[in-house]
């Protein structure tokens, strides 16, 4: 199925645009790799180790959706995030700042896990994860989380159809999710204060353990275009 561009959603076309290269990801988390399986591989297996590395990812991630309140300096450092903002606006520049990380990570995680994210469908599982685990966090009800096994279920059956679909159907739900949210809390549209400090930083903690779970599992899912 080729893509059709004037059909996704204007959140996925913005984070798209300020997206880091899945060869990048890839690269620097096989550096990370390398120097944990170097320091560790005498002491713990590499199920172990794999964990303590995506342990800290989840870490760094979260810490660096924190502070993209920075503001317009952003804009200096991230390619692209100019460009969002002159093309979709300030509401949308926001939530692709607060995802682009949430993703990133993603594809991290998968890349510890033995997934190549250079190909185009393990690329679309990270977003559509990354996109159920925004989604399912921000529309919980009565503070209660969504359980690892209910959401690998869920993901499951997003993965019964064409994945291409399924993302954009996603995305759709997490700018209509993050544009709510803004307006309820009154927040003024400005880089990477949708949420804000604390819950930005809480949202990716979340989804990072949500996706640890998922790829952590030895039986992966069958992928369809």
């Amino acid at each position: 199925m080729e893509e059709n561009q004037n059909d996704k959603p204007t959140l996925l076309k913005a984070i798209e645009l300020i997206l880091a290269e899945p060869s990048v990801i890839k690269k620097e988390t096989l550096s990370l790799k390398s120097k944990y399986l170097e320091k560790h591989q005498n002491k713990k297996t590499e199920d172990e180790i794999n964990i303590m590395i995506i342990d800290k990812i989840i870490s760094n991630y979260s810490y660096y959706t924190a502070f993209v309140g920075a503001g317009t300096a952003l804009t200096g450092i991230i390619p692209g995030l100019g460009t969002v903002i002159a093309t979709f606006g300030g509401a949308t520049a926001d939530a692709a700042m607060s995802m682009k990380y949430q993703i990133e990570m993603t594809m991290a995680i998968a890349t510890i896990c033995g997934h190549d994210i250079e190909i185009e469908e393990q690329k679309r599982l990270c977003l559509m994860i990354a996109g159920l685990g925004a989604v399912s966090e921000a529309s919980k009800e009565g503070g209660k989380q969504l359980g690892t096994k209910a959401f690998i279920n869920i993901v499951r059956q997003n993965l019964k159809g064409s994945t291409l679909i399924a993302v954009k159907e996603i995305f759709k739900k997490v700018g209509i999710t993050f544009t709510r949210k803004a307006v309820e809390k009154a927040i003024p549209f400005g880089i990477g204060v949708v949420i804000g400090f604390s819950a930005n930083k809480g949202l990716t903690y979340y989804v990072g353990n949500k996706v640890k779970g998922f790829f952590l599992l030895k039986e992966e899912p069958e992928i369809r275009k």
